[in-house]
């Protein structure tokens, strides 16, 4: 039913813009309607310390294919494991979304004894997730959390980091990617990958880098459904930062922008600002101004403010002075 609704509206032959906005909503109502909403589930990384580190992203990839197999009546869209946080974009009731969370948790605070490892998950928590009531939303929840470690890594694009969903939308290569099925594997090396006794997951699940592909559980077919578009899609990754900000301050999230990012905030405010007068020609007072804004509404570092104003970092470090 829901692959033969998606489908279908995907195969009408858009002629407008219109045509194309309205099967976007029709694909994002009928989520709704179908599962009981849409929410953006984070938790905080302000003040949770260090998660998942090395193998432990392995299995946190078929932790999420465990819970999302054993709570059907929630759907990912998409989502993205951060070093000390994670952000899911998921369909379901609010408590069967929270359901969902405090299943993973359980069963990663599970796994990190199993194997020996003190990891401290106090602040591991999302109490309260964000409801997406509009498709623009969506499109804009999609869009942070798939970009999220492509903004804090400079050597990843959103299509490139491991740990997620993000690598899957729009890029056929990947999707189409397959190392073995569940099957192929013996008894043991089943208990190894889940890391229990229980094997009951479906044969054809396909396993790349040794953990669950999203493709298995992940519905692609709605996330990429409220986009008008592949290039729609880039064009809400690349060119939507100042949605971001805003999205990230309802999370109470630290969001990062690239040097490029702030580069196009800066040239922006200068022209609205100051008339387009290039950096250089400012007056001090107007460049310490800017430090704070970029400091304060785009969380840039020290660094990035010396550089993007021409400033001395040591005048940078006095406005901002970092813990030692």
């Amino acid at each position: 039913m829901a692959k033969d609704f998606i489908e279908g509206a995907q195969a009408l032959r858009e002629r407008s813009f219109n045509d194309k906005e309205y099967r976007c909503k029709r694909v994002f109502e009928w989520a709704v309607r179908r599962y009981g909403g849409v929410w953006h589930l984070c938790t905080p990384g302000k003040k949770q310390s260090v998660i998942f580190r090395g193998d432990d992203y392995v299995y946190g990839m078929t932790l999420v294919a465990m819970c999302a197999h054993d709570c059907p009546d929630v759907q990912i869209i998409t989502f993205e494991l951060m070093s000390n946080h994670v952000h899911f974009v998921i369909c379901g009731t609010k408590e069967q979304v929270l359901a969902f969370f405090a299943l993973f948790k359980k069963r990663l605070v599970r796994y990190f004894a199993s194997i020996g490892k003190k990891v401290d998950l106090t602040h591991f928590v999302c109490e309260d997730p964000i409801a997406i009531d509009n498709v623009e939303s969506l499109r804009n929840q999609i869009g942070y959390t798939n970009r999220n470690n492509f903004v804090v890594d400079p050597d990843q694009t959103p299509f490139s980091y491991p740990f997620g969903a993000n690598s899957y939308f729009f890029t056929p290569v990947n999707k189409a990617r397959k190392e073995k099925c569940f099957e192929d594997l013996t008894v043991r090396e089943k208990r190894m990958l889940l890391h229990t006794k229980k094997i009951a997951y479906p044969e054809q699940y396909v396993i790349i880098d040794g953990y669950f592909s999203p493709m298995n559980y992940c519905r692609l077919d709605i996330g990429e459904g409220v986009f008008r578009d592949a290039r729609h899609y880039f064009n809400k990754l690349s060119k939507n930062i100042e949605s971001y900000k805003d999205i990230a301050a309802v999370l109470g999230d630290s969001i990062y922008y690239t040097d490029d990012e702030l580069d196009d905030i800066l040239y922006r405010i200068r022209v609205e600002r100051y008339g387009g007068q290039r950096i250089a020609l400012l007056k001090k007072s107007d460049k310490l101004d800017l430090a704070r804004e970029l400091h304060f509404d785009y969380n840039a570092d020290n660094g990035k403010i010396s550089r993007l104003l021409n400033l001395d970092k040591s005048i940078v470090d006095e406005l901002f002075p970092t813990r030692k």
